[in-house]
């Protein structure tokens, strides 16, 4: 099975994409947001997202899904962190749009659990059009 983790400098807005993506989820996927800095401010937290990797570590995969530049910074330095080298191979931070990605993504973990089907469909939400 998979795990999902949404890395955003705004809390509100992980925790949001979570709320949208798990009336998707047939509750196969284990989501967890992981946005804001330790004290609600605007920011990402390492910490935060090392304990998220680390609460799906009997996942078979762990996505996760970043807005901007500085969390990748913080999700990359959370895996390094991580003691388990097992786990850390398990951990892949998916270079796609954050709310197509995260979207795209779960509903396909749903269907299967292959890791290039999961990453490569939410890849594609880099080129979905809104508007025709």
């Amino acid at each position: 099975m998979t795990g999902v983790i949404i890395v955003s400098h705004s809390e509100k807005l992980a925790e949001g994409l979570r709320d949208i993506v798990m009336e998707m989820n047939d509750g196969s996927v284990a989501v967890i947001a992981a946005g804001g800095a330790a004290d609600g401010r605007i920011g990402t937290n390492t910490t935060r997202i090392k304990n998220a990797i680390e609460s799906l570590a009997e996942r078979e995969h762990i996505l996760i899904f970043v807005d901007l530049g500085s969390a990748v910074i913080c999700s990359e330095t959370a895996i390094e962190m991580l003691e388990d080298e097992v786990l850390q191979a398990k951990v892949h931070i998916v270079d796609a749009p954050l709310v197509e990605g995260v979207i795209g993504g779960v509903i396909q973990a749903t269907i299967c659990n292959e890791l290039e089907k999961i990453i490569a469909t939410a890849k594609e939400g880099a080129t979905l059009r809104k508007v025709h």
